[in-house]
């Protein structure tokens, strides 16, 4: 009984792609037949992580399935699947960012859903993207249910944060004092905030003169950030997307993330593990997964005067972001990697027991 865990276009630089990963290393750990397969991004794939993904076909996928394979799809390709996750939802994406997915996309999405079959599970990553399947597309609660994503437990951690720190500030050219306020991502700009983090950069910059802020993501800077007086002046500093972000989040002192909607945003678990405080609202999925300790400190939408004097109020208590980074750091290792492997595997088995 194979599992086929199916994405169109595998990328070890997605989130999704590095979900992947850890499925299939989870579940052939625990023993369960499993294949990763796509159409794109076999090689590179496998060049970069050592794990095979089978180039298939949808015609290919559908044979197998047919023959009793168990279908986890990741790109809403197969409404038949027996377990569908999601990790975007772009008719909710839509309403917070204009012009985020084309009309083509959004009546795709429709489409998916509306052949979806009755039996299907549905995986949301957080309890926000289960509101919108629920808004936007009639899904009963009992079909959705939330599993969030893993982070690589291995590679972030308070203790590496430690190791990485000096040389990472260094490399930025940020005095040993100045607090550093940063803001990572994959890319996206406008949908994860950046005018807005710039804005709240602008802000804090008024109040601390000796802030400095870095941005990552992306392969370059738009136009309209790169005129910014705090790009130009040096104050802002800007390095690429890469697949080791690590030192960049050990140099943060608050990581402040000012996304419009973020289904998840793994960033924010990652920059929980590394041991660094962070700000952010709960249009972002990954705020779910934030302790008690502080709900005082999640906005509801990302307003940049109100962002700025919280950041401010953060910067200037080095105790109090000392205690919310340790609460974060020992609360994240519920959602690593090992847990979203094995939350997999039972949904799994619960669709197809012999698989248990």
């Amino acid at each position: 009984m194979t599992v086929v865990l199916h994405r169109p276009r595998l990328d070890t630089r997605s989130g999704a792609g590095q979900l992947l990963e850890m499925q299939w290393r989870g579940l052939t750990a625990a023993g369960v037949p499993a294949v990763l397969a796509c159409e794109r991004g076999a090689l590179k794939f496998w060049l970069r992580t050592g794990v095979r993904a089978r180039r298939h076909s949808v015609a290919d996928i559908e044979r197998l399935h047919a023959q009793g394979a168990t279908i986890v799809d990741h790109g809403l390709t197969f409404p038949s699947a027996e377990l569908v996750f999601v990790h975007n939802v772009a008719a909710e994406a839509e309403r917070h960012v204009q012009g985020h997915a084309t009309a083509e996309v959004r009546e795709r999405e429709r489409e998916f859903f509306r052949a979806l079959h009755p039996s299907a599970t549905v995986v949301a990553n957080s309890k926000l993207v289960a509101e919108a399947l629920r808004t936007h597309f009639g899904l009963g609660r009992e079909r959705v249910v939330v599993l969030y994503p893993g982070f690589e437990s291995r590679r972030y951690s308070p203790q590496r944060s430690a190791q990485l720190r000096a040389a990472a500030r260094r490399a930025l050219g940020v005095a040993a004092g100045a607090p550093l306020v940063g803001f990572v991502t994959s890319g996206d700009f406008a949908k994860r905030g950046l005018d807005i983090f710039l804005e709240c950069a602008a802000r804090i910059a008024a109040a601390r003169p000796d802030a400095r802020f870095l941005v990552v993501g992306g392969r370059r800077l738009p136009d309209a950030a790169r005129a910014h007086p705090l790009v130009r002046a040096g104050v802002v500093s800007y390095r690429s997307k890469r697949r080791d972000p690590e030192p960049w989040f050990a140099a943060l002192d608050l990581f402040l993330y000012a996304a419009r909607f973020e289904e998840f945003g793994m960033v924010l678990a990652e920059a929980q593990a590394m041991g660094v405080p962070v700000l952010t609202t709960r249009r972002v999925g990954a705020s779910e997964c934030l302790p008690d300790v502080y709900a005082p400190w999640l906005l509801d939408a990302p307003e940049p005067g109100v962002m700025a004097e919280r950041a401010v109020e953060l910067l200037a208590d080095a105790g109090l972001r000392a205690r919310l980074a340790e609460a974060a750091a020992a609360s994240v290792t519920a959602f690593d990697g090992r847990a979203y492997a094995e939350g997999t595997r039972r949904l799994i088995a619960a669709q197809n027991p012999r698989l248990k």
